[in-house]
């Protein structure tokens, strides 16, 4: 297997986005490796072009990679890489705050609504319908473009100032490394996903994500909970207890008559 990708970082005061900064990097045809940091987002997006809050405070990166794989495998990258962010938080903070660091399937790290008890201020919107099981502490975006991939990661560094009055993560209640923990900087945070990501995509890139499932499993956060899946439109797709995340990095269900249902991508409810 070849060497880990060594990442040139670019760093910038403010952006639009970095996705649309690697994206533009992908036109111009950068090799991969590229990754472009900003401290703060003008028009942040995750999945699906949701819109992202990034005030000052938060790590928010996008990697420009150009992985010669087969369509259907690509998507598990997404799971490569909150499988990296995972990694970097268990390094970073204490090791009993590290284990309740989980990845969701497929595109984000959360820890239990427990770790984090809401303040009264934060009561409301830490309670939606049927209440709040977890929160988020990092986002991930894949999207083909170019002839490459950019990979977007937000992670919830720091509360942002008072002043700055924006919610990070959109519909969900964050949970910062700062809160549970961490003491370093922005800087540290973003060396520590690099140095875990470019050995996890080298292997992805050469056996695929099958050798990955276990290490996903010991750290998934859906497994054994009652969740409707629907896709973009709402439609309800599939419903069914989690039993796991396959090779090829599928979300099973175990459905009320037993039959293990694959679901390669939507929107997780739980119920």
């Amino acid at each position: 297997m070849s060497e880990p990708l060594a990442f040139r970082v670019r760093m910038l005061d403010e952006t639009t986005s970095t996705n649309d900064e690697v994206k533009r990097a992908l036109e111009a045809g950068e090799p991969e490796g590229l990754a472009v940091r900003a401290l703060q987002q003008t028009g942040g997006y995750g999945r699906q072009g949701r819109a992202w809050a990034s005030p000052e405070g938060g790590l928010y990166m996008s990697l420009l990679l150009r992985p010669r794989v087969d369509a259907a495998v690509l998507p598990t990258l997404s799971l490569v890489t909150g499988l990296a962010v995972r990694r970097a938080a268990a390094v970073l903070l204490p090791v009993d705050a590290g284990e309740t660091v989980l990845v969701k399937w497929p595109n984000d790290l959360v820890v239990p609504a427990v770790c984090r008890p809401p303040e009264p201020a934060d009561a409301a919107a830490a309670q939606p319908a049927g209440g709040a099981a977890f929160r988020k502490l990092c986002g991930i975006s894949l999207e083909a473009h170019a002839g490459g991939v950019c990979v977007g990661i937000g992670v919830n560094v720091v509360p942002p100032a008072a002043s700055d009055d924006a919610r990070v993560g959109g519909k969900n209640v964050p949970v910062y490394l700062s809160e549970l923990g961490f003491q370093g900087g922005i800087d540290d945070v973003a060396d520590a996903v690099l140095q875990a990501y470019a050995p996890l995509y080298r292997a992805w890139l050469s056996e695929g994500f099958a050798p990955l499932v276990e290490e996903y499993a010991a750290h998934a956060s859906l497994t054994g909970r009652s969740v409707r899946m629907v896709n973009r439109s709402g439609e309800p797709v599939a419903q069914g207890v989690v039993a796991s995340v396959d090779e090829f990095g599928r979300l099973v269900l175990c459905a009320l008559d037993g039959v293990l249902v694959p679901v390669a991508s939507g929107e997780v409810h739980l119920v």
